[in-house]
């Protein structure tokens, strides 16, 4: 069997004269969950939906299960895959109950299948409560978790979420996304579109995007494991900005800084140690670089070639 249960090669479009998609390569283990991450604007939607043939690409070359998708026939992979879009249409009039039967019906699930599917999922997100509740008054968090169990009542093997907290409080965000662990878990392969690096970390493998071009692809681990610059946290004796347009005067070629909170964080190259602060910082502190220190510096790497 295959390796890969998707792979995306040179994938690309334009609307336009914008190069929305630029050449974008990347493959999904089976029973993985691949975190597509980047700013607004940098493609995450638009990969989404030309892998469901929901938009048509310019070029490329999508394989499933290690065989090419033939003449753009999408039907082989749309009826392994779910999708769960940023805006997912609830019907606001209809209970959580009732929505569910609507999107059941949609599929042609036999009655007692249903019934069963619809169990189950309202118990793995904790919607089981609140079946009888309108959607118009659910909460951000719960209208995604009643979206994400619509997505789910195809059993697929293949889910693709677009964005699927944004908008959503804090708690209800690291909920959903223990959710999708646990549905990787059961077997599910799993490619979610974020900006929100914090999220990311729950991946095992990572897609870098910049303006619609792939970055990078590794797995979360190796790239932390293996980062290649020294991270410090320097705390400022008086006002962060100020301390952060000295500091960019004064830095060396290739350091990259930028503030966090009441600190500045500094991506030294040099792998000679810093061992004491610059004049005007208080302390200095290695740091384990997050994601999000990751991204920067891969994207001002790529940048600047």
């Amino acid at each position: 069997m295959n390796d890969f249960l998707l792979e995306v090669s040179n994938l690309n479009k334009a609307f336009g004269d914008l190069q929305a998609v630029k050449e974008v390569s990347f493959k999904l283990h089976r029973q993985s969950l691949t975190i597509l991450a980047g700013p607004d604007g940098s493609g995450k939607s638009t990969i989404l939906k030309l892998i469901l043939g929901l938009l048509a690409k310019d070029s490329g070359e999508i394989k499933l299960n290690g065989q090419p998708l033939q003449n753009n026939d999408y039907r082989a992979l749309r009826s392994i895959a779910a999708y769960m879009p940023e805006q997912f249409s609830l019907y606001p009039d209809l209970t959580v109950e009732e929505n569910l039967n609507f999107f059941a019906d949609i599929q042609g699930l036999p009655h007692q299948r249903r019934e069963e599917l619809k169990q189950h999922l309202l118990a793995k997100t904790g919607m089981l409560p609140f079946r009888q509740r309108r959607a118009a008054n659910l909460s951000g968090g719960m209208k995604q978790k009643l979206a994400l169990s619509a997505a789910l009542l195809s059993s697929p093997q293949l889910l693709l979420l677009d964005e699927p907290t944004t908008g959503v409080d804090p708690l209800s965000r690291i909920e959903f996304f223990q959710i999708i662990q646990e549905l990787k878990e059961e077997g599910t392969t799993i490619l979610a579109a974020t900006p929100y690096l914090d999220e990311a970390e729950t991946g095992d493998e990572i897609i870098f995007l910049h303006q619609g071009e792939t970055i990078l692809q590794e797995a979360i681990k190796k790239l932390k494991e293996e980062f290649p610059v020294r991270l410090y946290r320097l705390s400022p004796q008086g006002d962060v900005f100020s301390a952060f347009q000295r500091l960019s005067a004064e830095k060396l070629p290739g350091d990259e800084i930028y503030i966090r909170g009441n600190s500045l964080l500094l991506l030294r190259p040099s792998q000679e140690p810093l061992l004491s602060p610059p004049e005007g910082f208080l302390e200095i502190t290695p740091e384990i670089p997050r994601l999000e220190d990751i991204y920067i510096y891969y994207e001002r790497k790529h940048h600047a070639r």
